[in-house]
């Protein structure tokens, strides 16, 4: 028996001996709330939706932050070829809404099956993929090596972590062979992975790391050099999409920098409007001099504070401010992407609670860009650090460094996958 055959009995045996596990496993996390209970029939390889006529194209990533990742990829291919569909699984639960919000046009979203044999057979009979993109370290033996059985074109890209099979699969090595060689073309995210993958006997090079797309946010240039002027070289701060609870706590960390820093000024966004009445009740029990943003024609020398009035306004307020602190990221709001404040050239400061986009925030903080605060002390302190010039600019080039490295990525990604778009299938 070939090392190839031997490799996929493995995997098929092993997918049999462990698949009472995984509905286990399953049912533990639909009851914990875990999974979407409305769509766990989609982890059967099951569907409500009708698979559209045409090519499509199958994207598989871990998560909410790896399906953000792949806007970039999708949209330039959406932009030469609008009548291709493309279908994004993730093995973690996503934000529906976000989804539908940024995803370009002809994008459908399911969760991946299981991976035991009958669910991935359902699965690759109902939606037939042309080409396969894969984008989570975590592979899936069963569907991986399925999908090459059926003549499925696949991609690997953005891996940065190898050996990374389902935990039924980690112990076999040979597995994790014949999982990778389900693909005819691997993209690593730097050399060391690229070394990893060739000791398995596998072709690599190096992509480098994928990053979410960020709209770039507008702004009135002619209010913002105004502004400028007003405020006359004062040090400024933002606080973006704070949450109500993360309110008491801002206006805190901004009056012990006062202390530290000379004329520091901060520009609070809520992140509803409706904290608005909030936030200038807080300054007035504070002492904290405070100003609307529809409220700037002259603005005070002693004002302290200036609150926005919805999040319209974020493109001006990242280009006034030298550091930037995100909410929802104090308490467990699971945070906000950190990219749109990278791009434009803040410093960023987060609290802890950042799940919703934890590997792009890891990212940043690793490249030198972001640093994370726990408490009012310290975030009072990071701000009075951050807001010197020198170290502001520093960590604001390492930003956009991280959202740059993401789109030539993302090109590269795209040149790959023109060549293996099957042009001649039927539209």
């Amino acid at each position: 028996m070939s090392s190839k055959s031997l490799g996929e009995t493995l995997i098929r045996s092993a997918a049999r001996i462990t698949e009472p596990l995984m509905q286990h496993e399953l049912a533990r996390r639909v009851a914990r709330g875990h999974e979407d209970a409305s769509r766990a029939h989609e982890r059967q390889g099951k569907t409500d939706l009708v698979r559209p006529d045409g090519v499509l194209i199958w994207c598989h990533t871990h998560d909410m932050q790896g399906a953000l990742n792949l806007i970039g990829v999708i949209g330039q291919i959406h932009a030469q070829m609008p009548e291709i569909t493309f279908l994004v699984t993730t093995q973690m639960r996503i934000q529906d809404y976000v989804f539908a919000m940024r995803m370009p046009a002809r994008t459908l979203h399911q969760y991946a099956p299981l991976d035991k044999l009958a669910a991935v057979e359902r699965f690759l009979d109902h939606w037939q993929p042309d080409l396969c993109l894969w984008t989570d370290d975590l592979l899936m033996p069963v569907l991986n090596t399925a999908s090459t059985r059926r003549g499925i074109p696949s991609v690997l890209a953005d891996l940065g972590n190898v050996g990374g099979s389902g935990p039924q699969f980690r112990w076999m090595s040979r597995v994790s062979r014949s999982a990778l060689h389900s693909f005819e073309t691997i993209l690593t995210a730097d050399e060391a992975t690229a070394k990893a993958v060739r000791g398995f006997g596998a072709e690599a090079s190096v992509m480098g790391r994928l990053c979410e797309e960020t709209l770039a946010l507008p702004h009135d240039e002619a209010r913002r050099a105004r502004l400028s002027r007003q405020l006359d070289g004062r040090p400024v701060w933002l606080a973006a999409k704070v949450a109500q609870a993360e309110i008491s706590q801002v206006l805190e960390a901004h009056s012990q920098a006062m202390r530290m820093t000379h004329r520091l000024l901060l520009i609070i966004v809520p992140a509803s409007p409706d904290d608005v009445p909030a936030v200038q009740s807080a300054c007035d029990t504070s002492g904290i001099v405070w100003r609307c943003s529809d409220d700037l024609d002259d603005l005070p020398p002693r004002t302290d504070v200036i609150i926005a009035r919805g999040l319209d306004g974020l493109g001006l307020w990242y280009q006034l401010a030298a550091v930037c602190f995100l909410g929802g990221s104090l308490v467990e709001r699971g945070g906000h992407t950190p990219l749109e404040a990278a791009g434009l050239g803040s410093a960023i400061i987060h609290g802890p609670h950042v799940d919703n986009y934890a590997d792009i925030y890891l990212r940043l903080q690793q490249a030198g860009a972001a640093i994370e605060v726990n408490s009012v002390p310290s975030l009072a302190e990071a701000v009075s650090e951050l807001i010197v010039p020198d170290r502001a600019a520093e960590m604001a080039h390492a930003g956009w460094h991280v959202c740059s490295e993401g789109a030539d990525a993302t090109d590269e990604l795209v040149e790959v996958l023109w060549d293996m778009i099957p042009m001649g299938a039927p539209l």
